[in-house]
């Protein structure tokens, strides 16, 4: 994923994210439990560890963009490692829940899961989870065609098939969100290919003011819709 982001693009991303990945955690886990360690991987500028801090006592999230854990944020309880998940930096039998927010899709490989088997305590919880926010229709409103993405990627990528991770629970749905124009431009110069349309558009100059001000005169409060895909399974050594 390193080669789809620049810094621009990265730092949008860390600007605002909607609150999608704690909406999708809070329908995966109950709000009591607590987990000893908890293992992010994939976890780009660091939203989705955050989310997963929640529910850990520590947490560690892992990327192989350096662009994008230079915009993570660490405490005492939440730290960031450069790796990937076919080599994870992690001891044996350490960790207790293992989450992928969109990034399975590039990370899974038999090594992976390999890798999963060693790192994870039995029983340990892997949650794969995505989503995809509806943002065409605010793209068209002020005036930018986007192409249609014809990539083979798939929001609902899982683990069937592997027998050593048990399935608990596959899940698709749907969410609202209100947001300011300020974070809806946000999340729309967060993609690359976005970024790229808009900055062809209206060029490389206050690109970003000049599309909150498109936006506000639209609405200053704007309804996006983002369909959610999440799967739950258990670690199971025979």
């Amino acid at each position: 994923m390193s080669e789809e982001y620049n810094s621009e693009v990265s730092t949008h991303y860390a600007a605002y994210r909607p609150p999608i990945h704690r909406q999708i955690l809070a329908k995966v886990l109950p709000s009591d439990i607590v987990f000893p360690t908890g293992l992010d991987i994939g976890c780009g500028t660091g939203v989705s560890t955050q989310a997963l801090s929640d529910y850990c006592q520590q947490v560690v999230g892992i990327d192989p963009s350096e662009a994008m854990l230079a915009q993570a944020t660490s405490c005492a309880s939440l730290s960031y490692k450069l790796g990937d998940g076919e080599s994870i930096p992690q001891h044996n039998d350490s960790i207790d829940i293992v989450t992928f927010a969109g990034s399975l899709y590039y990370a899974k490989s038999d090594l992976l899961v390999q890798e999963l088997l060693r790192v994870c305590r039995q029983n340990a919880l892997v949650v794969a989870y995505d989503f995809e926010v509806q943002l065409s229709g605010f793209m068209q409103q002020i005036g930018v065609n986007t192409s249609v993405d014809f990539s083979q990627y798939n929001h609902a990528e899982n683990f069937t098939g592997f027998s050593e991770l048990h399935e608990v629970k596959v899940h698709q749905g749907q969410l609202c969100l209100s947001v300011s124009s300020e974070q809806l431009a946000h999340v729309l110069f967060s993609s690359l290919r976005r970024y790229k349309a808009l900055t062809e558009m209206f060029g490389v100059k206050n690109t970003f003011t000049v599309v909150v001000n498109l936006l506000n005169q639209i609405s200053a409060e704007h309804k996006i819709m983002v369909d959610i895909y999440y799967s739950t399974y258990q670690i199971s050594r025979v």
